[in-house]
């Protein structure tokens, strides 16, 4: 089969997107952290540090002030990217996100089942990464875990 120069145009809506999005940064997610284990935790807590700068580089570039500046660009860049349902609420002194879903954990939980131990020590991780980003900006982190949503409330030092 031959084709000609062709221009490929958008024919996803928002909501295949997302779940492509996620699958896609989930299995790469997914890979690294398998990979990444057989070389122990130092290797682990590297990939982390260089994952963090990124993700802190990026919300730096978008000139963040407020607690509430930090969460409104989380839940936004989270929602947009991979269909996360989000509500925030706050001001410029303490701020919240609570995941009413996390599209790149359901993307994560439908491509491996996780231990109770592997599920714990991801949520730690998680949870001192957002705390040393938090820092960076000058702002406490208090994560809130529940059945069904997890919970980020940043608050000025």
């Amino acid at each position: 089969m031959t084709i000609t120069v062709t221009k490929i145009e958008t024919k996803w809506d928002a909501k295949k997107t997302h779940e492509i999005s996620s699958q896609m940064f989930a299995s790469i997610w997914l890979s690294a952290y398998e990979v990444l284990s057989k070389y122990g935790d130092k290797a682990l807590e590297e990939f982390g540090t260089v994952a963090r700068q990124h993700k802190l580089n990026y919300y730096k570039s978008l000139n963040i002030k407020t607690p509430v500046d930090l969460v409104r660009a989380i839940a936004e860049t989270e929602h947009n990217v991979f269909g996360s349902q989000i509500e925030i609420h706050g001001d410029d002194k303490k701020a919240s996100l609570k995941y009413l879903s996390c599209g790149m954990w359901e993307a994560c939980e439908k491509m491996g089942k996780f231990t109770p131990e592997q599920e714990e020590k991801m949520g730690k991780a998680c949870a001192e990464s957002w705390t040393k980003i938090a820092n960076e900006f000058g702002f406490n982190y208090e994560p809130k875990m529940e059945k069904d949503s997890y919970e980020m409330i940043f608050s000025i030092k």
